[in-house]
């Protein structure tokens, strides 16, 4: 594993830990579902996914309000060095997920 895939690796459970008790979430639930740093260490993205998704731009918000204080929790937890600047997102493979499995229900049906 390189050091990026274990950077990203740490980031992500890391993240995922510390978001629980730092952004508030009375309605809706926060998902890391992957890390992607640079090549220098010195940017990571983090793709998350939210339920219900109608508050994915509050998550947004929050998560990208509280990333100074989850980078330093973060740091503290993981014992990293220097954190990289984290930059949120949107996970969309689940929604290109779900368009692909109901386009081959769709097909599979019209050809029964």
């Amino acid at each position: 594993m390189s050091k990026v895939e274990q950077l990203n690796s740490i980031i992500k459970h890391g993240l995922a830990e510390v978001i629980i008790g730092e952004v508030a979430t009375p309605n809706f639930l926060i998902t890391i579902s992957r890390v992607e740093c640079s090549s220098d260490l010195s940017l990571a993205k983090v793709f998350v996914s939210v339920l219900p998704e109608n508050f994915s731009g509050t998550a947004l918000k929050r998560l990208r309000a509280s990333s100074g204080s989850l980078a330093k929790l973060l740091k503290d937890k993981t014992r990293i060095i220097k954190v990289p600047h984290l930059s949120w997102g949107i996970d969309e493979n689940l929604k290109r997920a779900e368009k692909i499995n109901k386009t081959l229900e769709i097909i599979k049906s019209e050809e029964s």
